[in-house]
């Protein structure tokens, strides 16, 4: 209960409706228990004509004010019971709601590390099916067993001021059952655990066969996830029949108990009835206090037994609503309002878990409306430089400047805000092109949408789509091709209008022509505004400003194009030569020097 205890202390301004609540489940349970008195009254009436002790005028008077009472109770019970589940089911839909707003807000301050080692489709299970779990556990507390509970400690009260020695037992069958239900939640809480964890991993995996479907039959590699994804299922549904067995066995165990308790008490007041101890009317009230207490246990001991699967719920939500947030702004961040320079001052980064760091000492500047692109081999840090600008993380070392303050003291929004971004792989949204576009800037009218569509050279293709731009473009952009998904994401960084505009390897995946058609969107896009590119194509950066090559996390080469292909031992001139005609003899090379030969040594 620690787990759903603390969720609850999330969501304070639910406590008065959970006191209303409380307060009539507390009446309603009185009425409930003192109902079967009305019965013993009416019955004992009845039993009382044929010895003559009353006459049939006044038995009848008698028995009209008791039934009158008897639809007063009833009436008063039903009304508590609708205004009661109208305040609950409201309960559950605020509280869910406020329970995943704050799950989303969270999820907003975490670190993008915490996204690149956690599953989406473990974190969705979370999500979804921890917050469900939770809401439909508290919704049955509240929607009548919250009452229930009150309720027995009605009926024995009753038992045992009116039938003491049938109190009494009754009270420690009831304790019993407790026990024994608590009982079984512990025993089944390590099965409960297990499967909510193998849950979210199928749904991990699940997630991931559904964003790699192409591979995945590209591979031939169906077999490989289905055998993956039932031997999860496997364990999962091993683990869920443990617990139904602990379950089975514990209601069996309790079905037993209170069949005998009741049969017990029902004999013993009938006994004591024949001795002259009891009216038949307290025959009838034992009988129905007992099976209403038999009955009201029941679901009480099934909610008990569910607090295992709501409570392992409740601590993986906690797991990721405690998950320590990313980069956090401190409270006096300013706002950025311009971008005249940038500047990394001899940063170093590792990336969290890592060993080896992915940039060393670091250095660079970028004037307002100047291009740097950064190249050099895959993993010598190039992406990292535009996910530390774009504070994903931050630097362990050293510092990055914006118009020389430390990036640090600006917001992240502030920051992000002034910057347009290209990737290699667009990401698009599941909604229309002209969505896709405004994502951008929320508000943007179609006039706006259409202007940005044409800089990026996507106006035609867009209208020349079934429905313009109200095409659903289809979850991540399936229904298009690589070339138009990436005009379409130009169109949104233009509509942006950023100060700087982060390329990172946006024309790589693409074929001949639709790279000139997005090499053009970029140009104009990059027009007059600082720009930081990084491409593997060396023939895309000719024109840059200052060109800064990598490798193993470091700055080896700085300059223009020109200057660096005439540097014939530098890496840039290496990786020129593999990308242009003379790639043949750059590899030969390396093939004999490998083996210490010279290859172009003059004949003897």
């Amino acid at each position: 209960m620690l787990s759903l205890w603390r969720i609850a202390q999330l969501l304070p301004q639910y406590a008065p409706r959970v006191v209303q609540i409380a307060a009539i489940s507390l009446a309603s349970a009185a009425l409930a228990a003192g109902t079967p008195y009305l019965y013993k009254f009416m019955v004992d009436i009845v039993s009382r004509m044929p010895a003559g002790d009353v006459s049939a005028a006044v038995a009848l008077d008698e028995f009209g004010l008791w039934l009158v009472l008897f639809a007063l109770v009833k009436s008063a019970h039903v009304a508590l019971v609708t205004i009661q589940g109208n305040i609950s089911t409201r309960l559950l839909f605020d509280s869910l709601s406020s329970l995943r707003e704050k799950i989303l807000d969270k999820m907003n301050l975490l670190g993008i590390d915490y996204y690149e080692r956690t599953h989406v489709g473990d974190i969705m299970d979370r999500w979804d099916n921890g917050v469900s779990v939770i809401s439909w556990w508290v919704n049955a507390l509240c929607n009548g067993a919250l009452t229930n509970i009150l309720q027995v400690f009605f009926i024995i009260a009753v038992l045992c001021s009116k039938f003491p020695p049938i109190g009494s037992a009754i009270t420690a069958v009831m304790a019993f059952a407790l026990y024994d239900s608590y009982r079984s939640l512990v025993e089944a809480r390590p099965f409960h655990r297990g499967w909510s964890r193998h849950r979210g991993l199928m749904s991990g995996l699940m997630a991931e066969f559904l964003s790699h479907i192409a591979t995945v039959r590209s591979f031939s590699g169906e077999a490989v996830i289905r055998d993956r994804y039932l031997e999860s299922q496997a364990i999962w549904r091993d683990l869920r029949e443990k617990a139904h067995q602990v379950t089975v066995s514990a209601n069996l165990r309790r079905n037993a108990i209170n069949t005998l308790a009741v049969f017990g008490a029902t004999s013993f007041v009938s006994w004591a009835a024949l001795h002259g101890r009891y009216n038949p009317g307290d025959i009838l009230l034992v009988l129905i206090l007992t099976e209403s207490l038999t009955g009201t246990i029941a679901p009480i001991s099934a909610l008990i037994g569910q607090i295992g699967e709501a409570e392992a719920a409740a601590e993986r939500l906690l797991e990721l609503l405690r998950a320590e947030a990313g980069i956090v702004d401190p409270p006096d961040a300013k706002t950025l309002t311009s971008v005249d320079t940038i500047a990394f001052d001899r940063v170093s980064f590792t990336y969290p878990g890592k060993r080896a760091p992915a940039l060393e000492n670091v250095s660079f500047f970028l004037a307002k409306s100047q291009s740097l692109a950064l190249a050099g081999p895959s993993g010598a840090g190039k992406s990292t430089i535009i996910k530390l600008l774009l504070r994903f993380y931050d630097a362990n070392a050293g510092r990055i400047l914006i118009n020389g303050e430390d990036i640090r003291h600006f917001s992240q929004v502030s920051v992000r805000s002034l910057f347009g971004v290209v990737l290699q792989e667009a990401a698009l949204f599941n909604d229309t092109v002209a969505g896709n576009i405004a994502f951008a800037r929320q508000g943007a009218g179609i006039d706006a949408v259409r202007a940005a569509a044409r800089k990026a050279y996507a106006h035609e293709f867009i209208e020349r789509l079934p429905q313009g731009y109200e095409t659903l473009v289809g979850e991540r952009g399936v229904r298009l091709s690589g070339g138009e998904k990436q005009r379409i994401s130009i169109a949104r960084a233009v509509l942006k209008d950023p100060q700087l505009i982060i390329l990172d390897e946006a024309t790589s995946a693409l074929d001949s022509e639709s790279e000139q058609l997005v090499q053009s969107g970029l140009r104009d896009l990059m027009q007059g505004r600082t720009s930081l590119v990084i491409a593997h194509r060396l023939s895309t950066i000719a024109n840059a400003d200052i060109i800064a090559v990598m490798r193993e996390g470091k700055i080896v080469e700085t300059g223009r194009h020109d200057a660096l292909i005439a540097s014939p031992d530098g890496l840039y001139a290496r990786l020129h030569a593999l990308q242009s005609g003379k790639q043949s003899d750059v590899i030969a090379d390396g093939f004999f020097e490998s083996r210490g030969i010279n290859r172009r040594a003059p004949d003897a």
